[in-house]
């Protein structure tokens, strides 16, 4: 069984075991190739033949190698290592690695869509998820105090404790937004459409999603629902705490909007030369990818 580890050394606040787990896999009687995803060029690795692919690190290195290979029919497995972890906990995933070869051989795999959005200036692609409001405007909060990021303890409590804030110092702002051709316009304080059950620092808010339903889910809040808002927040730096807010689902979505918006961890602008509301189209990508269950 040939195995590639893809791996960042950076990942998480602790020392990655590498050697540890590329023992343990050649143990299980693998042969592993080791490639180090921070290093320039790393895409070559896979024009070689393999069997199984693993992504050891956090979200950010998951989205990067999984968006790069999401036609692949090859079987991937992760390795949770990062600080929010929220691809693995969505999928009920861990970092074991010790029985990992008879898992593959079990064949029990989950299935995960890659979603799909389109804007008048280009097409990309996500994982987690993509949304307007109060966690756009934490990730721009970040952006500003990257200093104050660096020497916080864990960026997950940084996040909570900056995100709680934001429902009193954020306006509630007016969407165009279509849901499989149903009007869902209006006014709200956040609008997050999810592909994974949770999304930026812990925060679990379509807990119920179907990973393998072919469908989005999709969350807005109303500025009636305010209080209620600043309740789960403010409830998350105590426990784990799952959205009190119903999620709607859709496989083709529509949102206008001169608002920036957020895709997985990366900002997005609209060009400020784009006449007229940009809309975004929403969609999943057809196939999905085969995530080993641990």
């Amino acid at each position: 069984m040939k195995i590639i580890l893809l791996y960042n050394p950076t990942a998480g606040e602790e020392d990655f075991p590498l050697g540890k787990i590329i023992s343990s896999l050649e143990n299980q009687g693998a042969r592993v190739l080791a490639q180090n995803t921070t290093e320039e060029k790393f895409e070559k690795v896979f024009d070689l033949i393999f069997d199984l692919i693993i992504i050891a690190g956090g979200d950010g290195t998951v989205e990067k190698i999984l968006l790069e290979i999401r036609d692949t029919n090859i079987p991937i497995a992760i390795l949770p290592y990062g600080n929010a972890n929220n691809i693995a906990c969505s999928l009920g995933l861990t970092s074991d690695y010790e029985n990992l070869v008879k898992k593959f051989e079990q064949k029990k795999f989950h299935y995960l869509s890659i979603g799909k959005y389109e804007t008048p200036e280009k097409t990309g692609w996500f994982i987690e998820g993509i949304g307007w409001g109060i966690f756009t405007a934490l990730l721009l909060q970040i952006e500003r105090d990257e200093k104050k990021v660096k020497d916080s303890t864990s960026k997950v409590d940084f996040g909570l404790k900056n995100l709680k804030k934001l429902p009193d110092k954020l306006p509630v702002n007016e969407y165009q937004i279509e849901l499989d051709g149903e009007d869902y316009s209006g006014k709200y304080i956040w609008v997050e459409i999810m592909n994974t059950r949770r999304l930026g620092p812990q925060l679990a808010l379509a807990p119920d999603a179907d990973h393998s339903d072919k469908y989005l889910d999709i969350m807005l809040v109303k500025k009636s629902q305010k209080s209620e808002l600043k309740e789960f927040l403010k409830a998350q730096k105590k426990a784990f705490s799952p959205s009190p807010f119903q999620t709607l689902k859709a496989k083709k979505i529509k949102v206008q909007s001169q608002l920036p918006f957020h895709v997985d961890d990366d900002l997005m602008q609209h060009s400020t030369l784009y006449e007229g509301v940009p809309e975004v189209k929403v969609t999943l990508a057809k196939g999905q990818l085969k995530i080993l269950q641990n």
